[in-house]
């Protein structure tokens, strides 16, 4: 015979079946929580505000960006003495990464792109990241 008769489990092993199965998935929702708690990044609240700092391709001219909740955001832009903020597009933050979706027009009409940011570092006050070549140091202005 392929598969033997089904076996009849006493009382007392059905329970320490059924007790093994919940104490195994308390284990793994603690395990969860612990990782969600105490090891995973931070959300993308964490970026809310405005961030002040400079591109490596740039030199002394300095960058920033002002990281609003509705996921909207505005880029600095330098003129001599003066500076201004212009609404560049949207964004979301996760993992390692955060995305900047920029609002362009040219001829054709307008579109986007997407810059993924590849997060190095980073504090409560400063973050290091890259794309593409382009090394960036943020410090956190408000």
């Amino acid at each position: 015979m392929l598969f033997p008769l089904p076996h009849a489990w006493t009382p007392r092993q059905r329970w320490l079946i059924a007790g093994a199965v919940v104490a195994g998935l308390v284990a793994f929702s603690a395990l969860v929580y612990s990782y969600e708690h105490y090891y995973r990044g931070p959300d993308d609240s964490f970026f809310l505000g405005t961030w002040r700092g400079k591109l490596e391709c740039l030199g002394e001219n300095r960058t920033g960006y002002r990281f609003k909740p509705d996921h909207t955001y505005q880029e600095r832009l330098m003129f001599g003495d003066s500076e201004s903020w212009v609404q560049a597009g949207k964004w979301y933050a996760g993992g390692d990464f955060i995305y900047l979706r920029v609002r362009l027009d040219d001829a054709s009409g307008p579109y986007d792109t997407l810059q993924m940011w590849h997060i190095d570092s980073m504090t409560s006050t400063e973050v290091r990241m890259h794309y593409d070549g382009l090394h960036a140091a943020l410090k956190r202005a408000e």
